[in-house]
């Protein structure tokens, strides 16, 4: 446990710093291409992204789930490989030569083929390859060190994006080769290294066996695992080209530009999620290879608990400044989008349950039922898309004509439904108790702490504004400031009095904040 403790913190504490400068970069290229190109960015990425999905049809998850369990012969990186070979070259061909031009056109809406295809490359380095590297090094505990990697590019594609602004050659096709350059040049790197420090299988010919197992076995386990996941990405790809075609159609660059940078802003809440995502998925899946359920059940209880409570803390806090954090981090152009980056930011709370529960299913081989709860929320989530963003008919079948802030309540909606009947079913399956309302009520509760100490603030900066002449932006950082102490304050009460909510006893909850108190007065507590 404090091996997974370790990785967990120092993950964490990457995460957090990675994030804070991903969303640096964010605001600063949302900025300097404006909303419209902006959103094409976002499209392009966003489509290829949902190619791969559907190429990928679970390979991915079974990689990381097989060499998670235990150690693994050659056969299983073979057979990847290859795999991940082939979904590339077969993008390409489709691209560059089997699609009409005419297709392109619909589909992409006007974007030239050469970003296209830079788009194509763009994603696949930093998703296919550079989520192999990340499992590779994960499966062998390796956490801190690709940890301390993701960091670096993140720092690099910051003096990018800066270089860029100053030298005024910001574009979509700039952004794109440098994460092609920062991706390409990690992945060799740490691939190279993990050799170096991990012992390898030796070399194999087609057909001994390895490690009790033979490349056909090797397939059909993979087959096994991935064939109810080849269901979900194929209705995957529709759900999610869906969602930005009909954006990108009717609402327009713009509105794809509010919805992206919107979810991106929301992530800030997902940063504890990422952080033990990958350390879960290795820790449940060698235990249920053990036969040790109860394990199981214990770690998805004790994840669930604390990641609801962590994700709820940022959101409820931001929430009540989404309009004060638009208009100063990205300006005047992206006014309009306040109302998307609220209803957002509640989004990665349940997401974070979504990503604990699909973790469980995957890890532990429960495929099927995963994809017959997510096969069906995709395709609740297609029409509904359409109602609230298309425009609306004299015929009557038009929609709402909602764009962007359509999206997020439709995600918000339909993520909160159907991520509660996933925890139905893992709940039924190990006899645990269903945790909805527990969730709802510490939504409810740091939602209105939240709001207090943003009134609180506000009344506080009137008083203090009166006969000063403050810019906008060090107006709303000190009201954040004040607020946010404020709010700490209130959880410490909020904590002590309903230690339930974190799914923690009041003892638990006073050792954790006797050791917070120590950290921060070392002082204190001695003697």
């Amino acid at each position: 446990m404090s091996s997974i403790r370790k990785r967990f913190l120092f993950s964490t504490c990457a995460n957090v710093a990675r994030a804070a400068i991903s969303l640096v970069v964010g605001l600063l290229v949302a900025r300097g291409l404006g909303p419209a190109d902006y959103g094409n960015l976002a499209y392009l990425l966003g489509s290829f992204w949902a190619i791969r999905a559907l190429l990928d049809m679970g390979s991915s998850s079974a990689f990381y789930t097989f060499i998670a369990q235990r150690d693994r012969g050659n056969y299983y990186y073979l057979v990847y490989f290859a795999w991940l070979a082939f979904q590339f070259l077969f993008s390409v061909a489709l691209v560059a030569l089997f699609l009409p031009s005419i297709v392109v056109e619909r589909f992409w809406l006007g974007l030239g083929r050469e970003l296209i295809l830079l788009a194509l490359l763009a994603t696949f380095l930093q998703n296919q390859v550079w989520q192999t590297v990340v499992q590779m090094h994960e499966a062998e505990r390796k956490t801190i060190k690709i940890q301390l990697a993701g960091l670096s590019i993140i720092v690099v594609h910051l003096f990018l994006v800066i270089s860029m602004l100053v030298g005024q050659w910001l574009s979509i096709r700039a952004m794109l080769w440098a994460i092609v350059g920062e991706y390409a040049v990690a992945a060799v790197w740490l691939s190279v290294t993990l050799r170096r420090t991990v012992v390898v299988p030796e070399p194999v010919s087609v057909g001994e066996v390895v490690a009790g197992e033979s490349l056909g076995s090797v397939i059909r386990a993979y087959f096994r695992y991935c064939h109810p996941m080849a269901v979900i990405a194929v209705f995957s790809f529709c759900y999610e080209m869906a969602d930005r075609w009909l954006l990108q159609r009717y609402g327009g660059a713009s509105q794809q530009g509010f919805y992206q940078v919107s979810a991106q802003l929301s992530t800030v809440s997902l940063l504890a999620a990422s952080s033990i995502m990958n350390i879960l998925w290795k820790e449940v899946a060698e235990a249920n290879d053990r036969g040790a359920h109860e394990r199981v059940a214990e770690l998805y209880l004790k994840t669930t608990h604390s990641l609801v409570f962590l994700s709820s803390v940022v959101s409820c806090f931001l929430a009540p400044w989404a309009e004060a954090l638009v208009d100063v981090l990205l300006g005047s152009a992206y006014h309009a989008a306040w109302p998307v980056l609220c209803m957002m930011l509640f989004y990665p709370i349940h997401q974070a349950v979504g990503q604990i529960n699909g973790t469980l299913f995957m890890a532990t081989g429960r495929n099927s039922a995963y994809m017959r709860i997510t096969v069906t929320g995709l395709l609740v989530s297609i029409p509904v898309s359409y109602l609230l963003i298309a425009p609306a008919s004299e015929s009557g079948w038009g929609g709402l004509e909602l764009g962007a802030l359509g999206l997020a309540i439709k995600i918000l909606g339909l993520n909160f439904l159907f991520v509660n009947v996933q925890s139905w079913v893992i709940s039924r399956h190990y006899g645990i108790p269903l945790q909805w309302r527990s969730q709802m009520a510490v939504i409810v509760v740091l939602l209105a702490l939240g709001y207090a100490c943003r009134l609180s603030a506000g009344w506080l900066m009137e008083l203090m504004g009166r006969g000063l002449d403050m810019p906008a932006r060090v107006e709303v950082l000190i009201g954040m400031i004040g607020s946010g102490l404020v709010y700490l304050g209130g959880l410490c009460v909020v904590l002590t009095r309903l230690p339930g909510l974190v799914g923690m006893e009041r003892a638990e909850v006073a050792s954790v904040l006797g050791k917070v108190r120590r950290l921060v007065l070392p002082g204190k507590g001695k003697g």
